[in-house]
């Protein structure tokens, strides 16, 4: 009777075992199985306004946009304000299969740097794929002021925090 129930047990063992391997094999069939197919992700949305310094436009500010989400080097773009203070940061997509048990995540801060101070106006955990999901639709006039505080802001698809306002959200369709 002992006999019967260890070999159960080990039966059991090695089920398990195969199981653990086949979920968190790193390369082969077994992955397929946990892993969508290739599909395309917006990592961040394109951003266009205006930064201010008490109400007045910023030129020559340089803004960092850092987003992470698969490893810590993440990905990064640069520009710089115009004579008027507007900026235009552009999309950045990449193509990747995702495992199907874990939530998608992309971090993301944008910092800039004027007159030898250091300003961060906005930081996200994006769990939304597509464009403008950071907020369910592209902002209209949307701007930062340099002197306001982070402030955190209400949205479906991720966690906020802005000094940027923007008067309205027009719905993007894909």
């Amino acid at each position: 009777m002992f006999l019967v129930f260890l070999h159960k047990k080990l039966v059991y063992t090695k089920r398990l075992l195969i199981l653990f391997l086949l979920i968190y094999s790193a390369e082969g069939v077994a992955m397929s199985f946990f892993t969508k197919p290739e599909e395309e992700i917006v990592l961040g949305s394109p951003m266009e306004g205006k930064l201010t310094l008490h109400g007045k436009p910023v030129v020559g500010a340089r803004m960092v946009r850092w987003i992470t989400w698969k490893d810590e080097t993440g990905e990064t773009d640069t520009t710089y304000t115009n004579e008027d203070g507007r900026f235009n940061l552009p999309v950045i997509k990449v193509k990747a299969k995702l495992n199907k048990i874990v939530q998608f995540v992309a971090h993301q801060e944008i910092n800039v740097s004027y007159k030898g101070n250091q300003y961060q106006i906005w930081v996200m955990g994006k769990f939304g794929k597509g464009m403008f999901s950071e907020l369910n639709g592209k902002p209209i006039n949307f701007r930062c002021e340099l002197t306001d505080e982070i402030r955190r802001v209400e949205t479906d698809d991720g966690l906020l925090g802005t000094s940027c306002k923007w008067d309205s959200i027009e719905t993007y369709k894909e």
